[in-house]
């Protein structure tokens, strides 16, 4: 539905298959652990230039959307690239890796994903470190919060147990605090997939009338 939809409204559309994504064998998807916020976040803005090489993208209207971990490389993307970006629009994000640890369903990934596996695994503990949530916090979008200037719109299920609603709100309020344009929309009866029928609808019709708002198509 929103590749459909986005590409009706007159958007280009790219959808990277960056290192640790699925089908480049099992040697691509380990090299993603203890690099995220690095090779993803490199791998992405490679597709963008490349498209904008091509002449299928505008440099100047650019946008970044993505879900859980593409949410995650949404903030960081807003973060480390704050002039490349006229907004974002981000499902269920994964922001505060230290905030996260806590009280996610999976506390594991965190330290895999932030040490690497086999590193993350001899780490993997109920109770983490300073020195883990110093490094949790280093690899997470919201070290370059203070970067952020371009408005962004968050999509959230209440009852999310990966990616716990507080990472979200926590992020929005310090947007807020340095002035940077929000929209939240909170859906009180989904969890991280958001992929309830009248979610699907409403977070996908609500994101194109704010792409709207900041990306001139014509």
């Amino acid at each position: 539905m929103p590749f459909t939809l986005l590409s009706a409204l007159g958007y280009c559309i790219v959808a990277v298959n960056y290192r640790g994504s699925l089908g480049f064998g099992e040697a691509s998807v380990q090299s993603l652990p203890g690099n995220i916020g690095r090779n993803d976040v490199e791998d992405c803005m490679a597709a963008l230039d490349a498209a904008v090489a091509a002449g299928y993208a505008d440099k100047s209207q650019a946008a970044v959307v993505g879900g859980s971990h593409g949410g995650f490389l949404s903030g960081h993307l807003m973060g480390q690239y704050p002039d490349r970006f006229k907004c974002a629009g981000l499902r269920n994000p994964v922001l505060n890796i230290a905030l996260m640890v806590g009280v996610t369903d999976i506390p594991d990934w965190c330290y895999i994903e932030a040490y690497g596996t086999e590193e993350g695994g001899k780490r993997f503990s109920a109770e983490p470190s300073s020195e883990d949530m110093s490094h949790f916090w280093s690899m997470s979008p919201i070290k370059h919060i203070g970067n952020v200037s371009s408005p962004m719109m968050f999509m959230l299920g209440a009852k999310d147990r990966r990616v716990p609603l507080d990472d979200g709100w926590r992020y929005v309020d310090a947007l807020k605090s340095r002035g940077v344009k929000t929209r939240v929309l909170v859906f009180p009866e989904d969890s991280h997939a958001l992929d309830k029928p009248q979610t699907e609808f409403e977070q996908w019709l609500n994101l194109a009338w704010w792409l709207k708002q900041h990306i001139n198509t014509a």
